[in-house]
């Protein structure tokens, strides 16, 4: 009984320190460079870069048809993109203007390319960037510049992402955060993605590490130092408020379903899982702690809180099985600085976030940081 026991605590730790790791470098599949929405029946071309930008379509077309399907479901134009393969074309019909007189018929042959994911995709400019955290391992990253704004040196966000994820978390917000001249650093946290590293520690490391990104902002000469701000997810979210905790520099905080204890969330997780936490959590914890290099007791936003100074905006799904939503309340109750708290409604953990998410963000980021 011991033994498997034992053998329980080790693999649920690895969970811990080495969920599954997704990777930009194992990320190429095949693309045209278009991102849509449905509306009305219709996809509407919401950007349009690379091989569709190349073969004449712009945001705000309508795709009427796609080689021989009329009136084509997301999924069928995915599916088409991917039969299509490397160095293949699709056919797309498409609408521009508004009917009667001012709508013009477009037929696009576009080219489909196999590539890894990047901010391209979204017809952003960006940098492959490195940088080293305290430890001296490697991060990696992109750098997106800030959009046109006139100005000499942009404000900046460093983004943090989830435990099971990588630099794309903030993904579909950069496009909006771009628009609004806020420059931003997403990258892979230490033992994520593809930056160095084999472990995470659930915070408290990964605060650090957006430290370091904010040095590595703020020594780009088209970044101005006096105006950053942090954003993180989940695990990001914890060491954002970390982070801002014991950084005058940080002038914002954009936080999505951050944990108010990790103790407490993994208690949670494991009575969610049908799993008693009165014994093994705290051995979990310490296995975890252990093998990580970490104190897990000292992953406890809650308690730092109190020191952040910037105004902070948190969303918070109500359906959150992972983070119960009474870890924003009282993570706004804490605060002793201005926090303006979004009910996500219905939404989940790791559900796609609104259409209004990323306007949001940038609104705020905007205001926060005088831009």
């Amino acid at each position: 009984m011991l033994a498997g026991l034992a053998a329980a605590v080790v693999h649920l730790s690895g969970q811990l320190i080495a969920p599954p790791r997704p990777r930009i470098s194992e990320s190429a599949r095949p693309t045209i460079g278009l991102t849509f929405r449905a509306e009305g029946g219709a996809l509407i071309v919401e950007r349009a870069a690379g091989p569709s930008h190349d073969a004449g379509v712009r945001a705000g077309d309508r795709i009427v048809a796609v080689d021989d399907v009329r009136s084509p479901t997301e999924d069928q134009l995915v599916a088409r993109v991917r039969s299509a393969g490397e160095g293949g074309s699709i056919r797309m019909e498409l609408r521009r203007g508004r009917p009667p007189a001012g709508e013009t018929t477009l037929l696009a042959d576009v080219k489909v390319v196999v590539r890894p994911v990047s901010p391209a995709d979204a017809g952003l400019p960006y940098e492959d960037v490195t940088f080293r955290n305290a430890e001296g391992l490697i991060l990696r990253g992109w750098y997106v510049p800030p959009g046109a704004k006139g100005i000499a040196r942009a404000p900046a966000i460093a983004w943090g992402h989830g435990n099971a994820a990588d630099r794309r978390h903030w993904y579909p917000v950069a496009p909006a955060v771009h628009e609004a001249g806020i420059a931003q650093l997403l990258f892979d946290f230490t033992g994520r993605g593809d930056s160095d590293g084999d472990v995470i520690t659930l915070g408290a490391h990964e605060a650090a590490d957006l430290r370091s990104a904010l040095d590595a902002l703020a020594a780009r000469s088209d970044v101005d130092p006096l105006r950053l701000a942090v954003g993180g997810r989940s695990m990001g979210g914890a060491a954002a408020i970390l982070e801002a905790a014991d950084d005058a520099r940080v002038k914002a905080v954009v936080l999505d379903s951050p944990y108010a204890d990790l103790a407490e969330v993994v208690a949670h997780v494991m009575r969610s899982s049908h799993v008693p936490p009165a014994l093994l959590a705290p051995l979990l914890l310490d296995v975890a702690g252990w093998r990580a290099s970490y104190d897990p007791g000292s992953v406890r936003p809650i308690a730092a809180m109190p020191r952040v100074r910037a105004p902070v905006l948190l969303f918070q799904g109500d359906a959150d099985r992972v983070v119960p939503f009474d870890n924003a309340t009282r993570l706004s109750a804490a605060a002793r600085t201005k926090v303006t708290l979004v009910t996500l409604s219905g939404l989940d953990h790791n559900t796609p976030r609104p259409d209004d998410y990323p306007g949001r963000v940038a609104s705020f980021l905007a205001q926060a940081l005088g831009n």
